[in-house]
């Protein structure tokens, strides 16, 4: 028990910011950015991988001329659209 103290008052007395409580907010507030910027990268990355890879497999799976053939009509709309004069906000 007498070295369990000893050990906790060992290190209250290494803490740099006991007196000091906005060095700790402070350097606290960085390590939460740092670890959301890590995780938001890593994410992106780790998800372009698989959105890369999941594009190459449907690619040889599905005929992609389909999807050509559904965006030539969206284009044709769009364009009988400006045509007839709407007015775009």
């Amino acid at each position: 028990m007498e070295t369990e103290n000893r050990l906790l008052e060992a290190l209250e007395n290494v803490r740099r910011d006991k007196h000091q409580p906005w060095r700790y907010i402070l350097f606290t507030f960085l390590n939460g950015i740092a670890q959301g910027l890590g995780m938001a990268l890593g994410l992106t990355i780790v998800l372009g991988v698989v959105v890369y890879l999941l594009t190459m497999v449907l690619s040889r799976m599905i005929d992609f001329p389909v999807v050509g053939y559904y965006v030539g009509e969206l284009l044709k709309i769009m364009d009988a659209y400006i045509k007839q004069g709407a007015k775009l906000r």
